[in-house]
């Protein structure tokens, strides 16, 4: 299939396909599916710009499917997601321009990519250690919580809030999205769960209410620019529709490090797959990103099945 916007011609079943795997592993982490389909984008063959503003409005569509089913599970905190977005939308604008400003001299595929294999790095490290250390441990504690403590300080739900907590999130995470198309929840979610010590699957809840807020701010702002492939778009979400509350669901099988962990393993797969594209290994790279976002769906689906499977055994005995 044949994409005149973006002038690329692409197997007409990937983008739904990649929709599916991408919408089920991001309900399950919360990260908006950004993750896989902006560089899977731009191993395809689509400029960095417009994988980046294509990515954000399949992150919007889905995501409003995932965080409904979040919010009825109860994994949700309005009070900090609103504090994330006042820092996250003003933040989104400024990445939204830079990537501008790289099109316009003419280095914007060379610069985000190796930036964007930097970013994935350093969220792999951090996130891996930590949840490689709570599953040895069996532990799934709430974490300590690192506050900025700068007043003005709320007391909500009987925990103390800075709103500089929140805001200094969502200025680093709208950014990134920004900048990376890629929903501001792979790098807002560690933070909410390392820095705020939320819960890791109120988190997940919190982080897809941003992300439809902003993503859709994101998407117009870059479809004003020409960096949105509508149609490519449409198709992702057709995949999206049906992974998405999938994700969402399995959540409910599971410990909150067990997903960090898997998580963290998806991000530092990505980075290498990113990487090989750099270095021209165009067939290599979308095998390995198209192979961790398979094994990563699949798992999801492992943790749904298996969990209805157990939930109805304890039924019935």
């Amino acid at each position: 299939m044949y994409f005149p916007f973006s002038g690329v011609e692409v197997n007409g079943f990937v983008l739904p396909f990649l929709g599916f795997i991408a919408s089920a592993s991001s309900g399950f982490w919360g990260i908006g599916g950004g993750w896989i389909v902006t560089p899977a984008l731009f191993i395809l063959g689509f400029p960095m710009n417009i994988a980046v503003g294509t990515s954000l409005s399949f992150i919007y569509g889905q995501a409003i499917i995932s965080s409904f089913r979040h919010r009825e599970m109860g994994n949700f905190n309005l009070f900090v997601g609103l504090l994330i977005l006042c820092g996250m939308i003003p933040s989104m604008e400024i990445g939204i321009r830079t990537v501008e400003f790289l099109k316009n001299k003419g280095n914007v595929n060379s610069f985000l990519g190796y930036f964007y294999i930097f970013f994935l790095v350093v969220v792999f490290f951090s996130t891996f250690l930590e949840s490689y250390k709570a599953k040895k441990k069996n532990s799934d504690e709430k974490m300590k919580r690192h506050s900025l403590n700068i007043p003005p300080i709320l007391r909500i739900g009987g925990e103390k809030y800075s709103i500089w907590d929140g805001i200094s999130i969502g200025i680093f995470a709208g950014f990134s999205s920004g900048l990376l198309g890629i929903g501001g929840g792979i790098l807002a979610l560690p933070l909410m769960v390392y820095f705020l010590g939320l819960p890791t699957k109120v988190a997940i809840g919190t982080n897809l209410f941003n992300i439809v807020i902003a993503s859709s701010y994101g998407t117009f702002s870059h479809a004003l620019r020409g960096n949105v492939d509508l149609i490519a778009g449409m198709l992702l979400l057709s995949g999206g529709v049906m992974g998405a509350p999938l994700g969402a669901l399995a959540t409910k099988y599971t410990t909150g490090a067990n997903i960090r962990f898997l998580f963290s393993i998806a991000v530092g797969v990505t980075s290498v797959a990113i990487l090989l594209r750099m270095l021209n290994f165009l067939w290599a790279s979308f095998s390995v990103i198209m192979g961790i976002a398979v094994t990563m769906a699949i798992v999801v689906i492992y943790y749904l099945v298996r969990g209805k499977h157990e939930k109805r055994i304890h039924k019935v005995g």
